[in-house]
C-alpha cells in the first residue's frame, strides 16, 4: 500500500465505522418557563462539596454535589440537596461527559433539579439547568450568568423567577 492510499483508506474506515461508536446528542433548549414545569425542586445555594466515585457499572465515574440551600422557589422544603451526575475526576483519570454543568466548592448557584429514584437530583436540561451567581469585579450588584455566560443582575433573574413560579409569566 503507498502513502497515498493511505489517507483514503483512513477516510473509507471512519466513514464505514459502525454507528455505535459514534456518540452525538441533542438538548432541548429550554426557556425559564419550561425549566420551571420540568423542575421538581428550585433553590438558590453554595456549593458545599464535590465527590466523584465510581458508578455501578464500575466502568465510568459519577459526581455527588452537595449544595447547602439558602432559598428555595420551588418544591418540598429542603436544607440542602444532592446533585448526581455522570463524568468526574479520579485520581489522574478525569472524564467528562458533554452538555453537563460543571460546578466549584464554594461556587453560588440556582439550580432547577429533577428528583430521581436514589433521593438524589440531576439538573433539569443538563448545563441550562444551573445559573452561576457571581460578583463582577468592581461592582456591587450581584450577577446570575448562564450556560451561555449571559448575565443579568441577581434580583432581576429572581424577580423573573418568582413570578413565573407563581404563575404569572
Amino acid at each position: 500500500m503507498s502513502y497515498r492510499s493511505v489517507p483514503r483508506a483512513l477516510i473509507l474506515g471512519i466513514a464505514l465505522a459502525p454507528a455505535s461508536f459514534v456518540q452525538a446528542s441533542t438538548v432541548e433548549k429550554l426557556s425559564l418557563d419550561r425549566l420551571i414545569g420540568k423542575a421538581d425542586l428550585i433553590v438558590k445555594g453554595r456549593v458545599k462539596e464535590l465527590k466523584t466515585r465510581q458508578a455501578p457499572d464500575r466502568r465510568s465515574a459519577t459526581t455527588l454535589v452537595a449544595v447547602a440551600v439558602a432559598s428555595q422557589f420551588k418544591g418540598a422544603k429542603v436544607s440542602s440537596v444532592t446533585i448526581e451526575q455522570p463524568g468526574g475526576s479520579m485520581g489522574e483519570v478525569a472524564q467528562g461527559v458533554p452538555g453537563l454543568a460543571e460546578f466549584s466548592s464554594g461556587e453560588d448557584v440556582i439550580v432547577f433539579l429533577k428528583r430521581q429514584r436514589n433521593r438524589a437530583y440531576r439538573l433539569v436540561g443538563g448545563r441550562q439547568g444551573k445559573f452561576s451567581v457571581k460578583m463582577p469585579p468592581g461592582t456591587n450588584q450581584e450577577i446570575t450568568e448562564d450556560f451561555a455566560h449571559r448575565a443579568e443582575t441577581l434580583e432581576s433573574f429572581l424577580a423573573r423567577l418568582t413570578k413565573a413560579v407563581q404563575g404569572g409569566s
